[in-house]
């Protein structure tokens, strides 16, 4: 947020949280379905971390997967689709399962998709959710298995325990070799003077 008048000015930086959306462009051309369920159900753990820690849940996701546009020789697709959740939840694992169904039925081969995304909206506190007549979920399991995950993640570093669902060979995972040094955010990445 920026005010400025005539004599003086005024420049206000914050991080606000975005829950909602987990995203990235892929570090190479994405051409298997199993790839593309592994990018999927990566960022649907990350977004289940974040809503854990806010204190939030989802009823529904949608995920999207499109082509690079400046690929002008290759077939473009840009596809989404919405997946209702029974019960809002933040539960990795069901977020992970809604994910992945958009995935079956969204993916056609012979594209080479350049990103992929899961974005979800109208978030609620996770203990007032409409529960499902059939299908509910177990929240008390889901809580103590989310908790036991984050806590490992918390302690050893995250990504320590990740679902299966995300695999261990990561092709598609986005490459930073050119990124700046990130001074603000990270101390080991400071300069030091000598």
């Amino acid at each position: 947020m920026a005010l400025i008048d005539g004599n003086s000015f005024y420049c206000s930086c914050e991080r606000v949280f975005d829950a909602k959306l987990e995203t990235r462009s892929f570090g190479q051309r994405v051409t298997s379905k199993v790839e593309m369920e592994q990018a999927v159900a990566s960022y649907a753990t990350r977004l289940g971390e974040k809503l854990r820690r806010h204190g939030l849940a989802t009823d529904h996701v949608t995920v999207f997967m499109h082509t690079s546009q400046f690929d002008d020789d290759e077939p473009q697709r840009n596809v989404s689709m919405t997946v209702d959740i029974p019960e809002a939840t933040n539960d990795t694992l069901q977020l992970i399962k809604s994910a992945r169904r958009a995935v079956d039925q969204l993916w056609r081969s012979g594209f080479r998709y350049s990103k992929a995304g899961i974005i979800t909206q109208d978030l609620v506190a996770p203990p007032i959710p409409q529960l499902a007549l059939f299908d509910g979920l177990n929240h008390e399991r889901a809580a103590r298995v989310m908790a036991a995950m984050d806590a490992a993640n918390a302690r050893f570093g995250r990504g320590t325990v990740v679902p299966a669902a995300i695999g261990t060979k990561v092709k598609w995972a986005t490459k930073f070799e050119m990124r700046s040094p990130r001074y603000t955010t990270r101390w080991d990445e400071l300069p030091k003077v000598i």
